[in-house]
């Protein structure tokens, strides 16, 4: 999603995406002309941008008793955090939590938008889909599944790096799931193929340390000449409650530098501010209340971030398992 994001005036979103590959020149003979290319064919989609918000509030009670760090026990009064210390500290926690709970929302949005081409708007007040009806999205049922007797990994990912070939979109890395990349470290045949350039002492060494939850690099491969990497993340599912993947199970994905470029755009929220009616749109839209007859201070993030493709047909997912 490295896109530029757009950031709308208001809550709809409409975005044209073409129905067929890149287009590419033709050869021609002396003295004669092209015949002229068809027209990409394009349809336009309307999507209304959800809303999603984390909300915290500070009260007096917050505040009665020590914050983790402060001193305990018969210390002199003048040692222990007054009201309004603590309730600095508790406010700038209360500020991150509330802009990361969001932020990481947006991440689970934009694994459904990849892998399902479908994002579940389900909350408060709220129960819709937004279906992109993706294309490139196959299911290897019975015995043509991976692991089964006869079925060869590399046959599979040069079908369909070639099929992202043949649309004009260049494969140049594949992320597995982890049960996926498991399957597959079992199989030395297959691990030969990978380049071993970039690899120490029998381990595979990245350029970087991965911190958790990003894709781990683990080598690149000869035929089709792709990056692999290795994705582990989770995050707990309330509507669940349980540990759900951002990379679905049992699954991968063939990415090319056209499908990064998938963006995200912001509609339009609609607030009050000191009396008047105000509408902005943006990546985290803040709002604080001060309630200073009940005690409280309330923090509020809004946003209305949804993923938009550049081209639906550029990535390419698999459940293989």
């Amino acid at each position: 999603m490295t896109g530029s994001p757009d950031h709308l005036p208001t809550r709809y979103v409409e975005w044209d995406y073409l129905t067929k590959g890149n287009p590419k020149a033709h050869f021609v003979g002396e003295g004669l002309t092209v015949p002229p290319t068809e027209r990409g064919k394009f349809k336009t989609a309307q999507i209304e941008t959800p809303k999603y918000q984390h909300r915290k509030v500070l009260g007096l009670e917050d505040l009665a008793d020590r914050q983790p760090g402060e001193p305990t026990g018969s210390m002199p009064a003048n040692m222990f955090a007054s009201a309004q210390e603590r309730a600095g500290r508790l406010e700038a926690e209360d500020d991150i939590e509330c802009i990361e709970a969001v932020a990481e929302l947006r991440e689970i949005i934009t694994a459904e938008f990849l892998f399902k081409g479908l994002i579940n708007v389900f909350g408060y007040g709220v129960n819709r889909k937004i279906d992109y009806t993706l294309p490139n999205k196959i299911k290897l049922l019975g015995s043509n599944r991976w692991g089964q007797v006869g079925v060869d990994f590399q046959d599979d990912l040069r079908e369909w790096c070639g099929h992202l070939e043949d649309l004009g979109f260049d494969p140049v890395e594949i992320i597995f799931s982890r049960e996926v990349w498991a399957l597959i470290e079992k199989d030395e045949r297959w691990l030969k193929q990978l380049d071993n350039l970039r690899t120490e002492k029998g381990r595979f060494a990245p350029e970087k340390a991965a911190e958790y939850g990003n894709a781990q690099y683990q080598g690149t491969l000869r035929d089709p000449f792709v990056d692999l990497y290795v994705q582990r993340s989770s995050y707990f599912d309330d509507a669940t409650g349980t540990m759900k993947r951002h990379i679905p199970e049992n699954s991968l994905i063939i990415i090319t530098p056209e499908s990064k470029r998938n963006k995200f755009a912001y509609g339009s929220i609609d607030y009050m501010e000191n009396g008047q009616f105000k509408t902005v749109s943006g990546e985290f839209i803040k709002e604080v209340w001060h309630d200073d007859r009940a005690g409280t201070r309330e923090i509020l993030v809004t946003s209305r971030a949804v993923p938009v493709p550049g081209n639906l047909n550029s990535w390419l997912v698999a459940t293989v398992m």
